[in-house]
């Protein structure tokens, strides 16, 4: 086989290794530069020259290790410069890719035995003269060149199948950046890598003054080398397999202590409604029976005097007014959110004071097509956060003007709740979710609140969207009637 066809095969084994570790660095990381399509493929032109000119210069096993070790810095210092995230999001991606690519070549390297074997037959028959030496000389390079074929497709086949677990597995995209849990996955990359780069150090020996593969001193190493890197391989995906899995049971957790809170909260809060309107009503029937018998008893006493009735009439008719409005101070048409919005309404007048809050435009039809508990979430986390801001920048600015106001309104099929508050104009926005970064002490309970609302919006189709007008927050949720 002609060194053309070599380098022919070599070149599209490298842009086969591009398109993998763009898929993979897509999956997990944007570039700086989003506004050009193309910018994507940056990480995979760069590794496929990168490769071109390592193959231009032939080396032996330790400098081969050590040009490995060369290209890997590169690709680091490329995605450190043209990607977003954190330093060892990209440490990670380098090693992982670097480590799968590796393993995956020595994975399927020992398919070349293949091709020892029907070459020593070859030598054989041309031994025997039962082919000719030109035969043999066509059938050895037509063998050699499958034989290169069959080991990069096999490679490259067990590359994208790694590389698909990875991303597969990777549950937290536009969510999570990965900070001190890449440690635990990198350990067994690591490993993976330096045995490769082993591997490639020890894998050329001089013996009697000429080189000679390790392979063909030891052929049991054509079936203990790939068992070793098929396990490694299967080591690095079952860890990232096993972490994504632990996070989100964690995750899981988290979310459903929380969410056991709220219920319970909403639980005491309707309890509480339920006793104050039991009270209110006792007492406004009452109220409105003992007046009814004042105001025959002073009508009969004040009957001569229209004109001092008329005024007695009207205090009375203003009293009544004023106790039908007892137990309507928010009225939404529905228990649950009112029972929600009155229990954080009277928290956020007890924690922050003269704070100014308004219910009227809420309302929820009874054709609104949506569960009272997903109601309740969405009010209960959106309040919290409302009322922390508000508490906040009571804190920064005592003497500001605060308040929050609950909306709701209809556009077509959609049903739009807003919450619209104060607060002091400083706001941390997480670059992978797009929304606000909790500023409570407790990491754990960063974003669960706005977390819990989407999960809820997307239940009917919807979605969340926050919008900051100076000092003004105003959190939109938009459900699916």
């Amino acid at each position: 086989m002609s060194d053309l066809s070599a380098a022919v095969i070599s070149i599209l084994l490298y842009i086969f290794e591009g398109y993998s570790i763009q898929y993979l660095f897509r999956a997990f990381v944007k570039p700086r530069i989003s506004n050009i399509k193309q910018s994507e493929y940056a990480v995979g032109t760069v590794w496929v020259i990168i490769r071109i000119i390592s193959f231009l210069f032939p080396s032996d096993g330790t400098f081969t290790a050590l040009k490995l070790m060369i290209y890997t810095f590169i690709l680091f210092l490329f995605c450190l410069i043209w990607y977003k995230g954190n330093i060892l999001l990209k440490i990670f991606l380098v090693i992982q890719f670097t480590a799968l690519r590796e393993l995956s070549f020595f994975a399927a390297y020992s398919f070349i035995c293949i091709y020892d074997f029907i070459i020593d037959i070859l030598s054989y028959f041309a031994y025997k003269e039962t082919i000719s030496a030109d035969v043999y000389m066509i059938l050895t390079k037509v063998m050699l060149f499958l034989s290169l074929i069959t080991v990069q497709i096999i490679q490259s086949g067990i590359l994208l199948f790694s590389l698909k677990k990875i991303v597969k597995y990777y549950r937290y995209q536009n969510k999570h950046s990965l900070n001190k849990e890449v440690f635990f996955y990198l350990f067994p990359s690591i490993a993976g890598l330096l045995i490769a780069v082993l591997i490639r150090i020890m894998i050329i020996t001089i013996e009697n003054g000429s080189q000679i593969l390790l392979y063909n001193k030891y052929p049991s190493l054509y079936f203990i080398i790939p068992i070793i890197a098929l396990v490694l391989l299967a080591s690095i995906i079952f860890t990232f397999k096993l972490y994504q899995d632990m996070t989100e049971l964690q995750t899981k957790q988290t979310d459903k202590v929380i969410l056991e809170n709220q219920i319970i909260q909403m639980r005491n809060s309707m309890t509480e409604m339920e006793h104050l309107y039991d009270g209110i009503r006792s007492v406004k029937h009452d109220m409105k029976n003992n007046m009814e018998v004042l105001q025959n008893l002073l009508q009969r006493k004040y009957l001569s005097n229209v004109s001092e009735d008329d005024e007695i009439k009207q205090y009375f008719d203003g009293m009544y007014y004023a106790v039908e409005q007892l137990d309507n101070r928010i009225h939404t048409g529905n228990a649950v959110s009112d029972a929600v919005i009155n229990s954080k309404f009277r928290y956020a007048e007890k924690e922050i004071k003269n704070i100014m809050l308004n219910a009227d435009d809420f309302i929820l039809p009874d054709n609104i097509n949506i569960q009272a508990y997903d109601i309740g979430i969405i009010l209960n986390n959106g309040l919290d956060n409302a009322i922390e801001a508000c508490k906040k920048m009571r804190i920064k600015y005592p003497v500001s003007e605060t308040f929050i106001s609950v909306k709701s309104f209809r556009k077509r099929n959609m049903f739009f709740i807003e919450i619209e508050n104060s607060f002091d104009g400083i706001l941390k926005i997480d670059k992978d979710s797009g929304y606000p970064v909790s500023t409570k002490e407790e990491s754990k309970s960063h974003g669960i609140g706005l977390r819990n609302i989407r999960n809820c919006s997307k239940k009917y189709a919807g979605d969340i969207d926050c919008i900051v007008e100076d000092k003004k927050f105003i959190l939109s949720v938009m459900l699916k009637n």
